[in-house]
């Protein structure tokens, strides 16, 4: 496994970088930028497996660097760490739209970089399995969904069963909320991975960055205080304001 690092500061560049080769010496650096261009050329020539992203590029920002990547088709690596000296909230929110596995503050707490390094690699190991065994996630039994759990265990679960799936744990896991268990399936993949997985079902609705809802459980909506009821869930659901908008424009067929 290797890691491609963004960064345009020299101090904290050269400080992860030692951190990492002292505590994961199998980690291989592939290469480094300081600018926004330099990274919109290398990322898609090296295609690393792990993007280590600093969110301020000068004239430029991180986000603005992935959604170039994207919209022009070009290779972006699927797992991603922010680090950044920003510690607002509405900065933080807006880094896990791009579905990061972590967001680090600096200055850097090397405890933290080595629990997201910890994470990076378990996730490009369950990816790995996957290919070398290779099953299809998407044709794998249409109606059933394939959840890689905390521990590196695969569940199946039917699609029907599912009520809704919650974002966890500042991103970093799925809880899926079912009808066969009384407590969640808890998942080490991001919200959207599961997103992109449901996305041909239709009655999976995104409600909020953060809530998946199947739509199939719906028992009533009011949009006044944006809340759901699902059959067979005692507790209400709140949507975000976005969500809430898009949903009756759903219901009512708009």
């Amino acid at each position: 496994m290797n890691y491609f690092m963004v960064e345009d500061q020299c101090d904290p560049r050269e400080l992860i970088q030692m951190y990492l080769s002292e505590d994961f010496p199998r980690l291989k650096m592939a290469g480094y930028s300081e600018s926004y261009s330099g990274a919109l050329k290398q990322i898609p020539a090296i295609k690393p497996d792990l993007l280590l992203l600093d969110i301020n590029l000068g004239s430029h920002d991180a986000y603005q660097l992935l959604d170039q990547l994207h919209s022009s088709g070009l290779f972006c690596p699927k797992l991603i760490i922010f680090i950044s000296a920003y510690v607002d909230s509405e900065r933080i929110l807006k880094a896990f739209e791009y579905y990061p596995l972590r967001y680090i503050t600096k200055p850097i707490d090397r405890r933290k970089l080595q629990v997201s390094i910890d994470q990076a690699i378990h996730q490009f190991n369950l990816i790995q399995q996957i290919d070398e065994n290779k099953i299809p996630i998407r044709t794998f039994q249409k109606t059933k969904l394939r959840i890689p759990k905390i521990r590196g265990e695969i569940e199946i679960l039917d699609l029907e069963h599912i009520l809704f799936l919650q974002s966890s744990h500042e991103g970093q896991v799925t809880k899926i909320f079912n009808t066969l268990q009384s407590t969640p399936i808890l998942s080490s993949r991001h919200l959207g991975y599961f997103k992109e997985l449901l996305f041909e079902y239709k009655y999976f609705f995104s409600i909020s960055q953060s809530l998946l809802v199947n739509l199939n459980y719906l028992k009533s909506y009011t949009h006044q205080t944006k809340s759901l009821q699902l059959h067979k869930w005692p507790e209400a659901i709140i949507a975000s304001r976005r969500g809430g908008e898009e949903l009756k424009r759903w219901l009512c067929g708009e």
